[in-house]
């Protein structure tokens, strides 16, 4: 038992007044006179007796009815627990990820847990509150009463250890206790390993089971193109195997152009195709009928259309020199160059993607000065060494001592590809093992620090590549190699063509790291913006010579169609979706944490005051007091 008011004990020194006043009474005593003196000896004798039991009933009562009056100012009380008596703060996280939209009883399992979390907190009660993108700090339900309702679906989502952080830094003191209650659907946490709270932290676990967890979701989408056609193939994906048909439909802005079925067959994914060879747009979007969740029924994607790739060949031959490289380049989507290294200006260099340095014998210093400032502007060079090549000759070029090392005369085949390399992406059905290997009979080693693209048998390198500088190991001259004459050489030229200007993608993913290369010239203070129909975000740029850097990482923060804009100049079309990492709807395995776990906010939160209950008993001492005077009362009208 605690007492409130510990100090009101001082009053029982006054217990001493009432012992006094019956020990020390005075009675005054008057004489009588009988004529039989026994009879009144013997009434004397029974009065006396009954006096002095009387007398200590009284006394006794009297004491014990002040001792408990004065108990009852004093407050007397039993806590439940331990730490029912310490001031306690509260921090509640409410998970409002995409995951939460899935349905619980009545509606979604967002909507039932802001229902359920506003009931139980009192009016006059002081918390904090925080969700994945919004936090309010100490304040009472009047305080966040109009923000509260409007809480809505946020694409991001806590680890575990930056929740627990986050709740941390909402606790103001110290000394108090610290209680975290974690309304959530369990579902997609990162590392629920360390969902390892503090000793001084009360954790608190609320797992809202939804109703059903069917959901589907356009997972990627990617353009097929080849000579002749161009189709859009999107995948579709189910959390289980399912044999639903879903409806998706193909949109030009809102223009509805076409629409198929996705047969899943039992399957959790499933591929649609939508020919886009007649089609001409640029802001398309795809769409699935809303179900579970309904920010990945939609993927937003842009076409831009294809601008020529500017390709220059320099080699050391006379004017009227045709290359090999000619009849791959000859499609309208190059626009192919060469020239006699001799007679060239050299400041065109800057204005080309791809450089292919074919054979040529001598490199001066100024075609080194431009080779460098035209790597430090983002483009992509091709060195084809010469016979006559000297180890040494193209070193300024690379963060390398050299790109070559000593030469080697033999016959050397080409027998191993690297099939992971971008180079040959989307190039081979299958790895194939055995083909018609091309061969060398001079070469040099290439610095091992480039990454393979082609092997010789021994696994020196062939062709390799560093920071878009691609080099081959030796002359492609037909008296030193057949290279030229191998299937090989058509897609490795043709994709780093491609590669050196590459076109946007179909659409970024909303803060992820996106870089986006375009050529602009700027003024001083001028930057390129972001325009969608309702709003206009200035994305993280850089300088790259000519070009200019877009980073989309931190902005835009909202999914849907960009413009990429240079005053009233439209650069490109761009779209941006939200992550689907939410539609994994992974559970969270509870099984090895040490936290409490409750299947609703009413159970946690009573089961949080039951641990907080304080046993009052200062009414019981009043009623005891009542009583014991009430005992008194009754002894000195009833007892003679």
């Amino acid at each position: 038992m605690i007492l409130e008011k510990p100090d009101v004990l001082y009053f029982l020194f006054l217990l001493i007044l009432p012992i006094l006043v019956h020990l020390f009474q005075l009675r005054t005593y008057k004489t009588t006179k009988f004529s039989n003196v026994a009879l009144l000896e013997r009434i004397k004798l029974q009065s006396r007796k009954s006096s002095i039991l009387k007398k200590w009933l009284i006394l006794i009562t009297r004491l014990l009815g002040l001792v408990f009056l004065i108990l009852a100012f004093a407050k007397p009380f039993i806590p439940s627990t331990e730490t029912a008596l310490e001031e306690d703060e509260i921090s509640i996280y409410l998970d409002n990820s995409y995951s939460m939209e899935l349905p619980g009883e009545r509606m979604s399992l967002l909507e039932e847990a802001k229902q359920n979390l506003w009931k139980q907190l009192g009016e006059e009660q002081r918390f904090s509150l925080f969700t994945n993108d919004r936090t309010w700090k100490n304040v009472t339900k009047n305080d966040i009463k109009a923000d509260f309702f409007s809480i809505d679906f946020a694409p991001d989502h806590l680890s575990f250890e930056n929740l627990l952080l986050q709740a941390e830094s909402m606790f103001q003191k110290r000394e108090s206790s610290h209680s975290l209650f974690i309304i959530s659907d369990a579902l997609n946490f990162k590392d629920d390993i360390r969902l390892k709270p503090g000793n001084d932290l009360n954790l608190n676990l609320i797992i809202k089971q939804p109703a059903s967890l069917e959901n589907f979701n356009i997972a990627s989408a990617h353009l097929k193109a080849n000579n002749t056609s161009k189709s859009l193939e999107a995948e579709l994906k189910s959390l289980a195997e399912t044999d639903k048909d879903v409806t998706v439909s193909l949109y030009d802005n809102d223009e509805l152009i076409a629409k198929t079925k996705a047969d899943f067959e039992e399957s959790t994914s499933a591929l649609v195709n939508f020919d886009l060879s007649n089609k001409d747009f640029q802001r398309g979007k795809l769409e699935i009928e809303s179900d579970g969740m309904s920010y990945d029924n939609t993927l937003f994607f842009s076409l831009n259309k294809e601008k020529q790739i500017n390709v220059l060949s320099l080699h050391s031959q006379t004017n009227s020199y045709k290359s090999f490289l000619a009849s791959i380049y000859q499609t309208e989507l190059f626009n192919f160059s060469e020239y006699s290294i001799f007679n060239f200006d050299y400041a065109r260099i800057s204005e080309v993607d791809l450089l292919i340095l074919n054979e040529i014998k001598e490199v001066n210093p100024i075609l080194i000065s431009r080779l460098r400032e035209f790597q430090k502007n983002g483009g992509t060079l091709v060195i084809i060494p010469d016979e006559s090549t000297a180890p040494g000759t193209f070193k300024e070029l690379v963060n390398t001592p050299a790109i070559y090392q000593n030469p080697t005369v033999a016959k050397r085949e080409i027998t191993s590809i690297n099939f992971e390399h971008p180079l040959f992406e989307n190039v081979f059905s299958e790895e194939i093992q055995n083909f018609d290997y091309p061969s060398t009979s001079r070469f040099l080693n290439i610095h091992p620090s480039f990454t393979p693209i082609l092997k010789f048998s021994n696994g020196q390198s062939f062709l390799a590549e560093k920071n878009r500088t691609y080099s081959f190991a030796s002359a492609l001259h037909p008296n030193v190699s057949n290279f030229t004459n191998s299937p090989l050489v058509v897609p490795v030229f043709y994709n780093m063509a491609l590669q050196s200007s590459p076109s946007p993608q179909l659409y970024s993913v909303l803060g992820q790291e996106n870089l986006i290369n375009v050529k602009a010239n700027l003024g001083k203070d001028e930057v390129l913006k972001l325009k969608s129909d309702n709003q206009q975000v200035i994305p993280q740029q850089s300088r790259l010579g000519n070009s200019i850097q877009i980073n989309t990482q931190y902005q835009p923060k909202s999914p849907g169609h960009y413009q990429l804009v240079q005053g009233d100049s439209t650069l490109l079309h761009l779209s941006f979706n939200f992550n689907r990492n939410e539609s994994l709807l992974n559970p969270l395995d509870i099984g090895d944490l040490k936290v409490k776990t409750f299947s609703s906010i009413p159970e946690a939160f009573n089961s949080f005051t039951e641990d907080r209950k304080i046993l009052e008993l200062w009414i019981w001492m009043l009623i005891f007091a009542v009583g014991f005077f009430l005992m008194e009362l009754l002894i000195l009208r009833f007892l003679n």
